[in-house]
């Protein structure tokens, strides 16, 4: 008879781990069997030394010992006991094999740097270890090997065995992804073969033309699946080009407990020189002087200098020189002066140097519209002042702006002077400001402008006007608090301090100081150099006044700031230059009224740079949308096919009162590779008189969109075939292992992939399995019960006891 039942046996042979186990009690406690035992143990002793005094002292033990060996398996038997086996047992887990579907699979990278090389032998089979010499005819087999191929060499590999190995260990579903991730039909009759995963491989194409990695992943691991997965094999050259952020998919994985394995593909620093990225304003205007700025990658170029050239349909524009080498970044800014309004295409080029990785990143593209229409400025003063005289007499003499002026305490017939910018009064109809582009408010006092006014210049800031808030010691900005107009400031007034010690100037002027933002920002920038940039502001004269401001509201950015301790509160330094958003528009508060004073050092130069950068900033905001009774723009000048393009904007009746109306109808006009297309295109209302569309560009062209409602509003922007996959030739490695640390996994290449199986299997989940032996049912107990029974009985007769 076995102690153990026979399916115990079975249990315990059959598991693949050391089991655990414990004992409990199903009867009497612990507690109480014990206390019974003793009680039983003590009262067999005192028995048999006081009535069985005439046996001898060796069968009195005997007999003493058999009774409480007996006392023992009884209580025992009441305790019930039963041992508790558990057992982890590892459990098949999917195991998501993520492939890189994008064109820069293709690549042939070029394997310069011996440990490259060796890379590639090891991943085709011809050495086993990074420490192995390539020899020669590998060394040109392999030199220029594609990614594609790479893959493909691995999977054939006998000597990794990479995928039998890890079918092993887990269920095998394989994924290929670009903008977004597909599942790939694969199944074999038995066990995997290298050959079979081989062939499979050569079967998949690589065609997306922008990668998604994080979406992609995001896609992937919330699928619906009956087992919950074991971990991703993310196969990629890690380019990420468009969705959301991979960093952020990565910790994701780590909450759902996906921990990420990530095998990088290609080389960390092919021989490239890369234009990352060009950039410019949207708009701007005839004869004025454009800024363009490209980002220039160079990765193992060897040290010199090549020529950026600036070109617009085959003219070079502007040149720069830039120098290369190593791994490098840098910005590179180029300067030219449109000749003519309209739209015009630039492209920032960097001629091939020699054999590059890639041959098509050497360009960048940008668009922007330029405009000859003059801008409308509205000025509204109070009374003359100083400020008031120098900013009219700019204004006068830019030739970009048309300007009008409104003095309520101006001398009468101040409008009746030959091209005088002056007009009689404050506008009286909505028209009148809707056809501005910028309004500087001076020292107004808000019971002149009225409440109707203001709330008009509130409306008209939201459908995209630029307000600039000119401090005065009267009435701006303190007075505007309860108005209107209170919601478009960018600060909170001091409201506590009377007028007199508002309007308190210091003896001597005090300088101004830049905030971090306001060293960097291009609406305070006197000169491109930082440096520069910084003497010319430490070289202005400083302001007897400021006024008093308790805090810069959230969301607003302050540029320049009164550096004084008394002026500086539990928000920090006062701010003296602050804008916001508001709506479609943007507002600017200038907390002094002393301008005028940086003109003495440095004559008009800089004074009109700094305005004339504020002025053009704010115009732009309407201007862009090219009619002043439909604002519509679109979110970007330029898409890649797949973006998602949206359109939106304000739109009003004859007399600029807001256009109510369910939707927005239109034309969308589509013109490219010798294709034309027009469609009718609806714009929803979001709110009040916004509206709103989108849609996802699939190809690339010219597009031009207008309304019915206004022929004047047209949104034009272009969508490009960018070949996004084609511009980054470089292993990210850097964002791959951040991304396999984030998610508790592990980064790999070609020198350490072998590992990988056996981190599949110590990251398995495992099942635990359980079961219990009775103890108390088992025949030995009883048996032993009745021996010790039965052989006290012998010896008591033998003693002659009863």
């Amino acid at each position: 008879m076995n102690f153990f039942p026979s399916f115990i046996l079975n249990f315990l042979a059959t598991s693949q781990a050391k089991p655990e186990w414990n004992v409990s009690f199903e009867g009497l406690t612990p507690g109480w069997a014990f206390l019974l035992f003793l009680a039983l143990a003590l009262a067999t002793v005192f028995a048999y030394w006081k009535f069985a005094s005439a046996a001898s002292t060796v069968r009195k033990g005997l007999m003493i010992f058999l009774r409480i060996a007996a006392a023992l398996v009884l209580v025992t038997l009441l305790a019930k006991p039963v041992i508790n086996l558990t057992v982890q047992n590892p459990v098949r887990q999917p195991l998501l094999v993520l492939l890189d579907g994008s064109e820069s699979m293709k690549f042939k990278d070029r394997r310069d740097r011996t440990d490259d090389l060796k890379r590639a032998a090891i991943a085709a089979g011809e050495i086993e270890n990074i420490g192995q010499n390539v020899s020669p005819d590998v060394k040109k087999q392999l030199s220029g090997i594609s990614r594609q191929t790479l893959l493909e060499k691995l999977a054939a590999n006998p000597k990794l065995d990479l995928w039998p190995r890890l079918e092993k260990q887990a269920d095998l579903m394989f994924y290929q992804f670009g903008r977004s991730a597909n599942r790939l039909p694969f199944s074999t009759e038995g066990p995997i073969q290298s050959k079979e995963v081989a062939e499979f491989f050569k079967g998949l194409n690589y065609t997306e033309t922008a990668t998604s990695l994080g979406e992609s992943l995001r896609q992937v691991l919330q699928e619906p699946r009956p087992q919950p997965a074991g971990g991703v094999l993310l196969i990629t050259d890690g380019a990420n080009n468009s969705g959301s952020s991979p960093i952020e998919a990565a910790q994701i994985a780590k909450e759902q407990g996906v921990p990420l394995f990530i095998f990088g593909v290609g080389v960390t620093s092919p021989r490239d020189v890369r234009v990352r990225e060009v950039t410019t304003q949207k708009l701007a205007f005839v004869n004025e002087t454009l800024e363009v700025r490209a980002q220039v990658l160079s990765l193992g170029m060897d040290e010199g200098k090549v020529t950026a050239l600036l070109e617009s349909n085959g003219e070079t524009l502007a040149e720069r020189e830039v120098s290369i080498g190593g791994d490098s970044e840098q910005e590179v800014v180029f300067q030219f002066s449109p000749k003519t309004a309209g739209e015009i295409k630039l492209q920032v080029v960097i001629p091939l140097q020699g054999e590059e990785a890639s041959k098509e990143n050497n360009i960048g593209k940008v668009s922007v519209r330029v405009t000859d229409k003059k801008f409308r400025v509205l000025l509204i003063e109070q009374e003359p002042r100083w400020d008031f005289r120098y900013l009219l007499d700019y204004l006068q003499r830019d030739p970009r702006l048309e300007v009008k002026c409104v003095m309520i305490n101006g001398e009468p017939g101040l409008d009746q002077f030959l091209q005088s910018p002056f007009l009689p009064g404050l506008p009286q109809t909505r028209e009148e400001f809707f056809k501005s582009q910028v309004i500087i408010l001076g020292d107004v006092s808000p019971s002149d402008l009225g409440i109707e006014r203001m709330q008009t210049i509130a409306e008209w800031v939201e459908a995209g006007g630029g307000l600039i808030f000119q401090a005065g010691s009267n009435f701006n900005p303190r007075s505007y608090a309860g108005t209107p107009l209170e919601a478009l400031l960018p600060i909170v007034p001091d409201t506590t301090s009377s007028k007199d010690s508002s309007a308190q100037r210091t003896p001597e002027p005090f300088p101004l100081q830049l905030s971090k933002s306001g060293e960097t920002s291009l609406y305070l920038q006197m000169d491109p150099d930082p440096a520069e940039n910084k003497r010319i502001w430490e070289a202005f004269q400083g302001v007897c006044w400021t006024a008093p401001v308790s805090r810069v509201k959230a969301g607003a950015e302050v540029l320049l700031v009164d550096p004084r301790p008394e002026r500086s509160g539990r928000y920090g330094m006062q701010p003296v230059f602050a804008m916001q958003g508001y709506g479609a528009g943007k507002c600017v508060y200038f907390g002094t009224d002393e301008t005028y004073r940086w003109r003495s050092r440095t004559g008009g130069k800089y004074y009109s740079i700094l305005w004339g950068q504020i002025m053009q900033s704010l115009s732009l905001q309407l201007l862009e949308g090219a009619s002043a009774l439909t604002q519509l723009k679109s979110d970007r000048k330029q898409y890649a096919i797949g973006d998602n393009v949206v359109i939106s904007g304000n739109a009003y009746t004859e007399g600029y009162e807001p256009l109510i109306i369910p939707t927005l109808d239109g034309t969308m006009k589509f013109e490219g590779n010798g294709k034309r297309d027009e469609q009718p295109f609806e714009l929803h209302a979001t709110e009040k008189n916004n509206f709103r569309s989108e849609f996802v560009a699939r190809l690339a062209g010219n597009y031009r969109y207008t309304t019915t409602h206004d022929s004047e509003a047209v949104v034009q922007f272009e969508v490009i075939d960018p070949r996004l996959e084609q511009s980054q030739s470089a292993l990210d490695e850097k964002l791959l292992k951040s991304m396999a640390e984030a998610s508790g996994g592990r980064f790999f290449r070609e020198e350490n992939l072998a590992e990988l199986p056996a981190m599949i299997a110590a990251k398995t989940a495992t099942v635990a399995s359980t079961t219990k032996l009775e103890l108390f049912y088992s025949g030995w107990l009883l048996a032993a019960l009745i021996s010790f029974l039965s052989l006290e009985w012998m010896v008591r007769r033998l003693t002659q006891l009863k």
